[in-house]
């Protein structure tokens, strides 16, 4: 018996059914937001990933422009490290660091600059000389003259960062009673000391502080749940790039959590957080950009349309 395949295609296209343009036009991805890539520089000779450790001033401002050209959108620069187990960094050490790099920068640049400090003898003297930003780790509290730097220079930002303890011991038991709770509160706290002092809520930041008296299971916790951070209608950081609590997921030093890292980006695109503080830019710019294509839902509709 032959049989009639031309019939048997024939038939098999007649019994597909077609695809609705109701299907088609159905959001069936979830948008990935983009956050601002905030670039780490660090002037220091013992941070704890040597990929973003510069010594030499021209060292850390070729670096800068790598970053740039990368595509952050913010540059941090710090000259003191303020990883498990470190000690302060002397003021005038700081200074002699990044001052020449923050100048040399702003010359060359009009991207907002970032200072990673705590001390505001150097936030003065960095905005003095071109930052546009201060990343405070102690959220106002090591240095009382801090907000009066901030409320001499109005325009001037500001990230309010979560730690529990200092530096040197803050990994050593650190407990909470609830750890959102916990940080939440905090933020209340210093944020209303912030606006009491002439610091407006829209100059603020906010940053919970992954790694920063924080165990694994705290870690986990907090970016797991960022959203709650939402509550507090401020913009929102987040720094997770290259931490110890990778290792405690797949055993890394840190030099190898690239990919960890990028875990955390995908995390802080779905949870709408504003900026990410990393080591990679070029990596995670490309993996923002890839993300947001592809969950962007007029994107997508206008490419099934167009191929099926």
């Amino acid at each position: 018996m032959i049989t009639n395949h031309n019939n048997i295609h024939s038939d098999t296209m007649q019994s597909t059914p077609k695809i609705s343009n109701n299907y088609l036009k159905k959001e069936r991805t979830i948008p990935f937001y983009k956050p601002k890539i905030m670039g780490i520089l660090n002037v220091t000779t013992d941070s704890f990933y040597d990929g973003s450790k510069c010594i030499k001033h021209d060292e850390a401002f070729r670096y800068a422009q790598k970053l740039i050209s990368e595509g952050a959108d913010i540059i941090d620069i710090g000259g003191e490290t303020s990883k498990p187990g470190s000690r302060p960094t002397d003021v005038e050490t700081e200074i002699k660091r990044i001052i020449p790099v923050i100048k040399a920068l702003r010359e060359d640049t009009d991207i907002t600059i970032s200072v990673d400090t705590r001390n505001s003898t150097t936030a003065r003297l960095a905005i003095e000389n071109g930052a546009t930003m201060i990343n405070d780790i102690s959220a106002l509290q090591d240095d009382i003259n801090m907000v009066n730097v901030l409320r001499d220079y109005q325009q001037i930002k500001v990230v309010l960062m979560h730690k529990k303890g200092v530096p040197l011991t803050m990994q050593e038991n650190p407990v909470y009673s609830c750890v959102l709770t916990d940080i939440l509160e905090f933020f209340k706290e210093r944020i209303g000391y912030a606006v009491n002092k002439g610091i407006t809520l829209d100059r603020i930041i906010i940053d919970p502080g992954i790694g920063f008296g924080k165990n694994f299971e705290h870690n986990i916790t907090i970016l797991q749940n960022l959203e709650a951070f939402n509550s507090l209608g401020l913009p929102i950081l987040l720094g997770a790039s290259r931490k110890s609590f990778l290792n405690s997921i797949y055993a890394s030093a840190p030099e190898d959590r690239l990919i960890g890292s990028l875990a955390t980006t995908v995390i802080a695109g779905y949870k709408k957080i504003d900026f990410i503080r990393v080591h990679d830019v070029k990596e995670h710019k490309e993996l923002i950009d890839c993300l947001s294509v592809l969950t962007n839902p007029i994107v997508n509709n206008l490419q099934r349309v167009g191929t099926l």
